[in-house]
């Protein structure tokens, strides 16, 4: 009986679990059929392609910037060092290699300590796989629930079906999140150890490993000690795998954490104004979802030598007018602290940093100020030495601050209290040398640009667009509109030449005097006030001679100039006014420059580009820049070489850019562009460019090898001074960025076209060499046309219709004396 009761006991305990097995089947199947539904397909990782970060790089491979949101750098699975292949699986999962993209045993373990958890607000415990992490990664999102959990546990066994454990391993190890923003083995190892993937040892790889479990937790930079143990960790595990020998792991593990870098790559120093040029090149060429995401490989023209070259020379400038003009305007700030000198370090630590700061300036507190010297506290942190360190100003080296009241330059200080007070914040140098003196610092108000160019290819080679992009990403190289001045002269000139009129024809300096049709008297003058009467051509060009310009300007035509102004790009339509004639226009450093370059080039057009090439990830070209092969180049001799190897437009015949270029080479030897060319022994053509009331100063010249153009002025436009010309301000910059440039180059000099002779003339006793056409002849030439003076100008000398509102009205007389003109009334350029 009892028998009986047993048998009958075990048939219904294996009816039971043979209805559960059932019931659990068909759960599982119905849950299978519910959570599958709706799933993503896993066939897109097949194809997938990650979001990679744009690379913009200069003309030496160095790294300029970088564009999109997550910096990535993609690399294949067979340029994965095992190392780091290895780490990572040890640490994230063991069993990868023979798992079938879940681990059912983690599974059960992850589900028995999460049932026990239920109602306790605990988060679900882990046990993803390698597979699994890609599934949330980039088909789900990262919100865990049980629901997702099986949904990913479903996804994985579907991608191992369809992918090969390479492939996963792959999209793993280059979609991961790092922290530091680095998303991918390859950033995440230039991020932590300013170092390429391949070059990881084994603790370098096992503390990458660490970071996907918790990447701010593990981070070296914020948890050292947390991360060291996770690192230590992952190390055994890779012994334990027999990945590594055990001498291999007791090296790694005595090695220290250290590692190199912040998470900011190395660019190119000062580069901002470039980068951002760049990019909106590229978002006109491409799509934003590949400049962001694509990981274009984009090559540049920009050399890091020439930049580098092209900032401290602009800087320079600037800051040498900013002493001698805007005096002392430098004070950051002011701390009250009874306990300054027990506190200042502190107090220090709290101030935020301008932007803007030149490399190697810090910012310093003012800690005693008496005497001939301030005593004041700093801290060293870009010579790595972030120990508060002290120093000296010496009263010698702050004379310059002087304080700029109603408009005028303050007496220099007699001791450095008359400048500074305990508790100022200030900016300093450090002594170069090591020693403790220091140097008072300030950011200029003045700001300016400088632009550099190949003229053969139309590359740009340097571009300082301000003072900083920290402190004003606004790009006054290509942004700005300023007027040109006197620099836009040449053009002027090079409009007679074409007319066939020789660069030694006299033309009138005398008054210049023309009523417009609001009743506005127009009297320009000379920069000197000055008339010289009949002068040649090359002399009024080379002293920048306003009032020779307009009659020239008056002989030639506003409407040939205008042409001329356009076709070189100086302008896309310019006024039909004398003004317009010496300067009074808008146009940009950029424009200019161009126009320059087309000189440079014997009238060719010129198309500046910033960009060599863009190349996908995998090395397909999606563009290259004309003439990157030189495929249209043609040969010439290394001595002679030819007037134009690349293609572009004719703008002006050869001969009479010549004509020019010998012209403006007197403007840097006997004229107003001396000081830019000081100690400068290759061949130079230039022309300064002042405008009205000071406001703006230029130089613009070119070697035959490489144009410069340089602008400085105020933001808001205000007068820099008087006699503060583009010789003045903006010549010393020139000349400092171009020894740089011109170091090493040969003494080439311009090739005579073949139209063309050199012949020698005179002016005031001093003989001199111009270019001729064929048929011309030293000192034969008389026009009429400019020396006749001004018998009075109409509507009619403009070249446009009568009538049109602010052309020019009825005459008035020409004799008026310089000492009658108005102030104010000298519209264009002054030098």
């Amino acid at each position: 009986m009892l028998s009986r009761v047993a048998g009958f006991f075990v048939f219904g305990l294996y009816r039971l679990v043979f209805v559960g097995i059932i019931a659990a089947i068909i759960g599982g199947i119905a849950g299978y059929f519910v959570f599958s539904a709706d799933l993503p397909s896993v066939d897109s990782l097949k194809h997938y392609h990650p979001p990679l970060e744009t690379r913009i790089y200069a003309n030496n491979f160095q790294l300029v910037s970088e564009v999109g949101s997550e910096n990535r750098i993609y690399v294949p699975y067979d340029q994965i060092p095992p190392v780091v292949a290895n780490a990572f699986i040890a640490a994230e999962d063991r069993l990868f290699w023979v798992n079938p993209g879940i681990n059912p045993f983690a599974i059960i373990r992850a589900g028995l300590t999460d049932l026990t958890m239920i109602g306790s607000g605990h988060r679900p415990l882990g046990a993803s796989t390698i597979t699994e992490q890609v599934v949330k990664n980039m088909l789900l999102d990262n919100h865990i629930t049980f629901a997702t959990k099986i949904k990913e546990a479903i996804l994985a066994v579907r991608v191992s079906q369809v992918m090969s454990k390479q492939q996963i391993l792959t999209l793993y190890l280059n979609e991961i999140f790092l922290g530091n923003n680095s998303y991918g083995v390859a950033a995440a190892a230039q991020a932590y150890f300013d170092k390429p993937l391949s070059q990881l040892d084994i603790a370098e790889a096992a503390s990458l490993a660490a970071l996907p479990k918790a990447p701010t937790t593990y981070n070296p930079f914020l948890h050292p000690q947390d991360a060291l143990q996770r690192r230590n960790f992952v190390i055994s595990r890779m012994l334990d795998d027999g990945v590594i020998s055990q001498a291999q792991a007791a090296a790694a593990t005595a090695e220290p954490l250290l590692p190199h870098s912040g998470g900011t790559p190395r660019t190119v120093a000062s580069s901002g104004y470039f980068a951002d040029a760049v990019r909106a090149a590229l978002a006109q060429r491409f799509d934003a979802t590949t400049v962001n995401q694509g990981g274009l490989i984009v090559h540049t023209s920009l050399n890091p030598i020439l930049q580098a070259a092209a900032t401290d020379a602009v800087r320079d400038g600037l800051m040498r007018y900013d002493r001698a003009h805007d005096g002392w305007h430098g004070l950051v700030g002011h701390v009250d602290d009874p306990d300054l000198l027990s506190n200042w370090a502190t107090d220090l630590a709290r101030q935020t940093l301008p932007a803007g700061m030149r490399r190697g300036w810090q910012l310093g507190i003012v800690l005693q100020a008496s005497g001939n010297a301030a005593h004041v506290g700093y801290v060293d942190a870009a010579s790595g030495n972030s120990t508060p360190q002290t120093g000296t100003l010496p009263l010698a080296s702050l004379l310059w601050a002087r304080p700029r009241l109603h408009g005028y330059l303050g007496p220099r200080p007699a001791t450095v209290a008359d400048v500074l007070h305990p508790g100022d914040i200030v900016m300093v140098m450090p002594d170069s040398t090591g020693g403790s003196t220091l140097a008072l610092e300030q950011i200029p108000l003045i700001q300016g640009a400088l632009l550099s160019i190949d003229p053969r290819t139309g590359r740009v080679l340097a571009m300082v667009g301000g003072w900083s992009h920290d402190q004003s990403p606004y790009n006054r190289t290509i942004q700005a509109q300023r007027q040109p001045g006197s620099s836009v002269k040449p053009f002027v000139y090079l409009t007679a030449m074409e007319q066939g009129i020789q660069p030694d024809a006299p033309v009138l300096d005398a008054p210049f005097v023309q009523r417009l049709a609001n009743g506005t008297v127009y009297r320009p003058g000379n920069y000197e006030n000055n008339f010289e009467g009949p002068v040649p051509i090359f002399h009024a060009l080379e002293q920048s001679l306003n009032l020779a310009t307009l009659h020239l300007a008056r002989e030639i035509g506003l409407t040939n100039i205008a042409k001329t102004f356009e076709s070189f790009g100086i302008v896309d339509q310019m006024p039909p006014y004398y003004p317009s004639a010496i300067g009074a226009i808008d146009t940009t450093l950029w424009r200019m420059t161009t126009g320059y370059a087309e000189l440079d080039e014997y009238g060719r057009q010129v198309t500046p580009s910033l960009i060599d090439s863009v190349t996908n990830p995998d090395g397909s070209i999606l563009y290259q820049a004309a003439g990157q092969n030189c495929t249209n180049c043609v040969n010439g001799s290394p001595d002679q070489p030819p007037l134009s190897v690349f293609s572009g437009a004719q703008l002006a015949d050869p001969d009479s850019v010549f004509q020019m270029i010998t012209m403006m080479r007197g403007v840097v030897l006997r004229g107003t562009g001396q000081p830019a060319v000081a100690g400068i022994t290759q061949p130079i053509a230039g022309k300064t460019g002042t405008t009205n009331d000071f406001n703006d100063a230029w130089f613009m010249g070119f070697s035959p090898g490489i144009v410069t153009g340089c602008w400085t002025g105020y933001d808001t436009p205000a007068s820099l001074g008087n006699n503060q010309t583009g010789a003045e301000v903006c010549g010393p910059i020139w000349n400092a960025y171009m020894k740089v440039a011109l170091q090493g180059q040969p003494n080439l000099d311009f090739p005579v076209p073949s139209g063309t002779t050199l012949e020698q003339t005179s002016f005031n006793g001093q003989p001199l060499t111009e270019a001729y056409k064929t048929g011309q002849v030293p000192g034969a030439q008389s026009t009429d046309g400019l020396l006749a003076g001004q018998s009075g100008l109409t509507a009619q000398d403009s070249g446009i219709p009568a009538g049109t509102p602010g052309t020019p009205g009825s005459a008035v007389p020409a004799a008026t004396p310089a000492a009658a003109q108005p102030a104010g009334n000298n519209l264009g350029g002054l030098y």
